[in-house]
């Protein structure tokens, strides 16, 4: 459906929750994933990151667009509400990057450490869903602020059915396709063609007849697909064990005939020769 970029933008994770219409792209960057949640309405979500050496982490909430329906009322809303963990706060400012409403405060404190925390809130409204992002800068200096204005200037918003026309969309959805396609068959019960289309470096982990050992007990058990929905996708400059390839990490919430509500984890790897294949596939409840 559509060609793969040669060049692949390493740095970028995309997350949503089921129902919504669209990923969000972010700058992943020296982040590491430290939480992800979501409910099992498809409706909701919660992603952690963070970059433990240099203080940074970030955070994201995603819920319907209920309590408030612009980054502004967001941004107002949840300012008002507050939150006891805060404590005490100074040097508040309420202002926009673009058009996106955030406040932030700065913590000399927290909870008793001697952080020197910066704080920012930065609302999204996209297509009746609220993103809330948090950021926070731990030993903060007046020269981090940049860092947080231009995370919040990287955050895009990817349409989950139109067509991609930036490279890093193309990578993201040529990955998204091989391993969807790849699905069908899997989920099928044909093993042996679903093997064909493993990547090199698992065909050597893995001969034929240990692939369909594996499928009659990672696959099998769960009977008929329902419904499978995406949840992440992330770029990776390599997978454990193929330290020379980049790919592709996708997570899905999917529903079977014998198990609902599963969280199915697929990569990919982008073959030498340029062309993306499956190289693992695990579930967990």
């Amino acid at each position: 459906m559509l060609a793969v970029t040669q060049t692949v933008n390493q740095d970028q994770i995309a997350f949503t929750v089921s129902d919504a219409p669209w990923m969000i792209m972010l700058d992943s960057k020296n982040l590491d994933i430290k939480d992800q949640q979501i409910k099992r309405d498809g409706k909701s979500g919660y992603f952690l990151l963070s970059n433990e050496k240099e203080g940074f982490t970030v955070s994201l909430f995603i819920e319907p667009a209920v309590k408030c329906k612009t980054s502004a009322e967001c941004r107002d809303f949840v300012w008002k509400t507050g939150n006891p963990e805060w404590g005490k706060v100074q040097d508040v400012v309420q202002s926009k990057i673009g058009d996106v409403s955030y406040f932030e405060f700065f913590r000399p404190t927290v909870q008793g450490q001697p952080l020197q925390m910066l704080d920012m809130y930065a609302e999204f409204v996209e297509d009746g869903y609220w993103v809330d992002l948090h950021l926070s800068k731990v030993q903060y200096k007046k020269e981090d602020h940049l860092l947080l204005e231009n995370f919040v200037k990287s955050i895009r918003f990817l349409s989950k059915t139109a067509k991609p026309t930036a490279d890093t969309d193309k990578s993201i959805e040529a990955a998204r396709k091989v391993a969807e396609d790849w699905m069908i068959l899997w989920d099928s019960g044909k093993y042996k063609e679903s093997y064909a289309g493993l990547a090199s470096f698992t065909k050597k982990a893995f001969d034929e007849k240990t692939w369909f050992t594996y499928w009659t007990t990672a696959r099998k058990p769960f009977g008929k697909l329902k419904s499978r929905k995406i949840l992440q996708i992330q770029l990776v400059k390599s997978l454990p064990g193929i330290p020379d390839r980049s790919g592709a990490i996708l997570r899905y919430l999917s529903s079977f005939g014998n198990q609902e509500d599963i969280f199915e984890t697929f990569s990919v790897i982008l073959e030498k020769d340029g062309t993306w294949r499956v190289a693992s596939y695990n579930t967990n409840e």
